[in-house]
């Protein structure tokens, strides 16, 4: 059925050119004799959106393994004063961080434009979490916390994985 809506689709642009004609996730756009087919249906944001739906659940269940696994193996972050944590000193922090959790009220993501380049995928993100975690003196408090983030994942045979966090933001302007 898709094929069929699809194929008038194109036959209404090409009888009436300019045109851009939409049939599901598929968008057709006809200028003069030229015709550009696009798939509209977002496959990497729908991965990335899928990755934190499973890196949220990792957390969620204070598993550092299932955390790890959606990692890369070169995976690091940068701070915002350019120190490089690497996949061992992340994946001792993530331990440290989730033995003082007693659990999370809510993990929010908001994923910006994602850029790709090739087996790459780039973007801004915001994190808001709402938890309850023992400070150091024991005593248990409800933390709010956020950031703003360059995330890069890579495509691997096992799907999306994050390999890069920096603490600065994109920032376009030259």
């Amino acid at each position: 059925m898709k094929q069929v809506v699809l194929l008038a689709s194109l036959g209404l642009a090409l009888t009436y050119p300019p045109a851009a004609v939409f049939a599901g996730d598929v968008k057709v756009k006809v200028k003069d004799t030229t015709v550009v087919v696009r798939d509209k249906s977002k496959p990497v944001r729908k991965a990335i959106e899928d990755w934190y739906d499973r890196n949220v659940a990792a957390f969620n269940a204070k598993d550092v393994a299932a955390i790890m696994a959606l990692r890369t193996d070169d995976f690091h972050t940068i701070t915002p004063d350019g120190k490089v944590n690497t996949r061992a000193d992340m994946e001792a922090y993530a331990q440290r961080f989730l033995s003082r959790i007693d659990h999370f009220i809510t993990q929010e993501i908001q994923i910006g434009t994602i850029e790709t380049h090739g087996d790459l995928a780039s973007a801004d993100v915001t994190q808001d979490t709402v938890r309850m975690q023992r400070l150091p003196d024991g005593t248990l408090h409800r933390v709010e916390a956020g950031a703003l983030q360059r995330e890069t994942w890579r495509k691997t045979d096992e799907g999306w994985k994050l390999c890069l966090v920096d603490g600065k933001p994109y920032d376009p302007s030259p």
